[in-house]
């Protein structure tokens, strides 16, 4: 029964992100999205979020006690330039100062994203990355952070998971601006590569020492009929449309079709010191889904691409699958011979004890692929706090911590979060706890794998 100890410069924290807990981003075409009615879950509206603007003393003393030893948050670009690309808000700048000083005075590591699927509203109504030109506003963001928050921040993620923001925006409609044309989802994916590409050597050419990496959200792909070939080819053609762009373009510098006609751009070629890898779902695929998605008639009904079958779903609607954390990691690793982080990993559920086992059967995995060799640096599970889930609303609950938005967001520490604590304290667990978890595993048998 062996311990799974983790190596002692492994970080493990929790990530969140600015629109999605803070509250009151008025000026991101997000919070512009959330006023049509029919947009969000519910008719949600993000509001206060968490009030986390607010509260992130309190939030980051929160961490501490969980023992968290890096968090992952975003800076808000309609908080700085709420108006225009040149008109700074002074408040914007010492608020974020302050972040940044309140997780250092508590000894946690900040990862700061610069683009995390929110940009202002200003810079959506000249077409955001549907137009190359407009690249260069973002770059003047990520120049100024860099030079204001430099020496503050040692790890930069530059954008949040591109295939998520051009697909959820410009194919399946979840997303602004909603506008279900695949030509612009591909060209904004491109841009978004550029962007990126760009970023990592804007932020280097100003802080060498930095370490800047692309945050990539890796769905595993598989057949929906494991004996049908159509559909183990349709499940390859959607790996590579959603994610083998991207790595093939990080590795090589060539932006392939349908995202590009074989561009090199050698800015991109190698624009990473590490990957931040987002996992969360196993995804099944057969031509009729495809065709559903190609033909924009999916709408918001993912569920096919989610199960099989009768599986226990989150509340996102999505099944659990564990062993896919390691297939991606071992997907990048012998990608692009990076060190890699788990920037997101979590679950949508009010159930704590199936969160306590994803958590630990997760790590497992992370842990399997140390063991292999692969260059692992860090877990953030997502997220500490309950927070506004986008297209989903307010009802998943992905947090450590409980937020009750209808008692002024009162925060209580959920049991998982001191679970995950005990883990970070000591460096690990044991492998078989069966004294513990041996029940918990036959109540959900198929959430363990």
């Amino acid at each position: 029964m062996p311990f799974l100890r983790f190596p002692e410069h492994f970080l493990f924290g929790s990530s969140s992100s600015a629109h999605q807990v803070e509250g009151n981003n008025v000026h991101n075409q997000w919070w512009a999205f959330e006023q049509e009615p029919g947009r969000i879950k519910n008719g949600d509206k993000s509001g206060l979020a968490a009030d986390h603007y607010h509260r992130y003393k309190e939030d980051f003393a929160d961490l501490k006690a969980m023992k968290h030893e890096a968090h992952r948050l975003s800076f808000e670009w309609s908080r700085f330039f709420p108006e225009s690309p040149t008109q700074l808000n002074p408040e914007a700048v010492r608020h974020y100062h302050n972040v940044l000083d309140t997780l250092h005075n508590l000894g946690i590591e900040p990862f700061v994203t610069t683009l995390h699927f929110t940009i202002p509203q200003w810079f959506a109504e000249m077409g955001g990355f549907e137009q190359e030109e407009n690249i260069r506003h973002y770059l003047d963001f990520v120049r100024f952070l860099a030079d204001e928050y430099g020496r503050k921040v040692h790890f930069w993620c530059t954008i949040n998971e591109p295939n998520i923001y051009a697909s959820f925006a410009y194919i399946i409609g979840e997303y602004p601006p909603a506008k279900k044309n695949i030509r612009t989802a591909f060209r904004v994916l491109s841009n978004l590569l550029k962007a990126h590409g760009r970023a990592y050597h804007i932020i280097k050419s100003l802080h060498p020492a930095s370490q800047v990496g692309l945050v990539v959200h890796l769905p595993v792909f598989a057949p929906l009929r494991k004996g049908s070939f159509i559909d183990k080819l349709t499940a390859r053609l959607a790996d590579w449309v959603f994610n083998g762009i991207i790595l093939e373009a990080l590795k090589t510098g060539k932006i392939h079709f349908p995202a590009g006609f074989f561009e090199k751009h050698d800015f991109i070629k190698d624009s990473n010191d590490f990957i931040g890898l987002n996992y969360y779902v196993r995804m099944f695929a057969s031509p009729k889904h495809a065709v559903a998605t190609a033909l924009n008639a999916l709408d918001t009904d993912l569920g096919a691409f989610r199960r099989t079958g009768s599986e226990r779903l989150t509340q996102s609607g999505w099944t659990v699958y564990a062993k896919g954390l390691y297939k991606c990691l071992k997907r990048l690793h012998r990608k692009l011979g990076l060190p890699m982080y788990v920037t997101e990993n979590g679950i949508a559920t009010e159930d704590d004890e199936w969160r306590k086992i994803f958590i630990r059967k997760h790590l497992r995995q992370v842990h399997k692929a140390l063991e292999k060799g692969m260059d692992v640096r860090g877990y953030f599970y997502w997220s500490n706090l309950d927070n506004f889930e986008w297209s989903f609303g307010f009802e998943p609950r992905f947090g450590l911590v409980d937020v009750d938005y209808a008692n002024d967001c009162k925060r209580t520490i959920r049991d998982s979060a001191w679970f995950y604590a005990e883990i970070i304290q000591q460096r690990g667990f044991w492998q078989d706890e069966k004294a513990k978890n041996e029940s918990l595993e036959q109540i959900f048998p198929q959430e363990i794998q």
